[in-house]
């Protein structure tokens, strides 16, 4: 178990942070655990739709773990990806590492080239390297009946 002496995502409010990182472009910003719960997100989202995404982007970070043997590397030494990027040509997806056991995913309008992505994503990267440790999600204990 990892001990931090801090406020991390699972128990502090960071909306407002995401809500920063809104506008020009940024039409949707989650904070999710690595095993898909919403730890934050900006505004804009109903609480269904904010569930099913971060499931959903938690699955596409998960995925890089599985990528060691396409990569002919063993298991566990390929690094976390930084970014995965998801272009859909008029929207897209980066799903970033955010903190120990937490991702970081946007929706922004344009393509993966456009400058609202670039823009972004510099945000994004801004925001995950200045609050790092505040953006971990503690990890789950057990339920012991």
């Amino acid at each position: 178990m990892t001990a931090f002496q801090h406020a991390t995502a699972d128990t502090a409010d960071l909306s407002p942070q995401l809500n920063g990182l809104l506008g020009e472009g940024v039409v949707s910003a989650v904070l999710f655990s690595s095993d898909g719960l919403p730890l934050a997100c900006a505004d804009g989202l109903g609480r269904e739709a904010i569930e099913r995404s971060c499931a959903v982007v938690a699955g596409l970070y998960s995925l890089q773990r599985n990528f060691a043997e396409f990569c002919h590397v063993a298991p566990g030494t390929l690094p976390m990806s930084r970014v995965q990027t998801i272009d859909f040509g008029t929207h897209t997806v980066l799903v970033l590492a955010a903190g120990h056991n937490s991702g970081l995913a946007l929706a922004v309008e344009g393509g993966v080239v456009h400058p609202n992505t670039q823009l972004a994503l510099s945000k994004a990267l801004k925001l995950t390297k200045a609050l790092e440790p505040f953006l971990a999600s503690r990890d789950r204990q057990p339920h012991r009946a």
